[in-house]
C-alpha cells in the first residue's frame, strides 16, 4: 500500500484491499473489464463494483486517469478535453460506471475510480489501481497485393487491439452490403465480377466504417 499526500487528507493508492471495518466488512473493488478495445468515434462503457465497510460513509466517488504519486488526480468531469462528452453512471454506493461518447486516440489511458469516505475517526481518500485500460482501433481492410482469375482471394478486416464484446462484421463491395459476416472474407475462385471496392464494418457501428481497398 502507497500513500499519497494531499494538504488536507490522505489519498491512498490501493493494490490490495484489506481495510475491514469494525462489522468485518471488507473494501472489495472490482473493474470489468479491466482491458477494453473499441473503435475510434464510437462509446464506451467503463464499469466496476466495490463495497465497504458498514461504519464508513461514501461521500464522493469520481473518476480519474493515469494517477500520479504525490499528484492529486482531478475529477473527468472537471477536464476540458472530457467535456459534454461523460456521463457518470450507477448508484454510487456499489455501482460505479461512465459513459464517454466519440472516443478518439487522445482517450488511451488507464482509467480509475476514487472514492472519499467518513470513518468513525477520520476521512480518507482512496484510489483503485490498476484500473481499466481503454486502447482505441479504427478498422482496415487487408487485400491481397495482385489475384488471378480461379485463384482464392481472402480479405481480412484488421485492427490494433481485439475488440471488446466478440463482434459480428460487415462486408461492402462498391458501397452494398454482402450476405457474408465473417472475418475473413474469403473468395473463391476469384473472377471479374469480383473486382471493386471493399469495406468492412462492425454490426452496431455501421457508421464507423473501415476506408475502402480496391481489389
Amino acid at each position: 500500500m502507497m500513500s499519497l499526500r494531499t494538504p488536507l487528507l490522505t489519498l491512498t493508492l490501493i493494490t490490495l484491499f484489506m481495510s475491514l471495518g469494525v462489522d468485518g466488512t471488507e473494501w472489495s473493488v472490482k473493474y470489468n473489464p479491466t482491458e477494453i478495445c473499441v473503435l475510434k468515434g464510437s462509446t464506451v462503457f467503463i464499469n466496476g463494483t466495490f463495497t465497504y465497510p458498514k461504519d464508513h460513509e461514501v461521500t464522493d466517488t469520481f473518476w480519474v486517469i493515469d494517477p500520479v504519486k504525490d499528484v492529486e488526480s482531478v475529477d473527468l468531469y472537471k477536464r476540458t478535453e472530457f467535456s459534454g462528452r461523460i456521463h457518470y453512471l450507477g448508484d454510487k454506493q456499489q455501482n460505479f460506471s461512465f459513459r464517454l461518447s466519440n472516443v478518439t486516440n487522445d482517450d488511451q489511458h488507464m482509467y480509475c475510480f476514487r472514492v472519499s469516505v467518513n470513518t468513525p475517526v477520520k476521512t480518507d481518500k482512496y484510489l483503485y489501481y490498476p484500473g481499466v485500460q481503454l486502447h482505441i482501433t479504427e478498422l482496415h481492410v487487408n487485400t491481397p497485393p495482385e489475384v488471378t482469375e480461379r485463384e482464392a482471394a481472402v480479405l481480412n478486416c484488421t485492427t490494433t487491439c481485439s475488440l471488446t464484446d466478440s463482434p459480428t462484421f460487415i462486408w461492402y463491395k462498391n458501397g452494398r452490403p454482402l450476405s457474408s459476416s465473417t472475418n475473413p472474407l474469403h473468395l473463391r475462385p476469384v473472377s471479374s465480377e469480383d473486382a471493386g471496392s471493399y469495406m468492412c464494418a462492425v454490426r452496431g457501428s455501421e457508421h464507423l466504417p473501415s476506408p475502402a481497398q480496391s481489389l
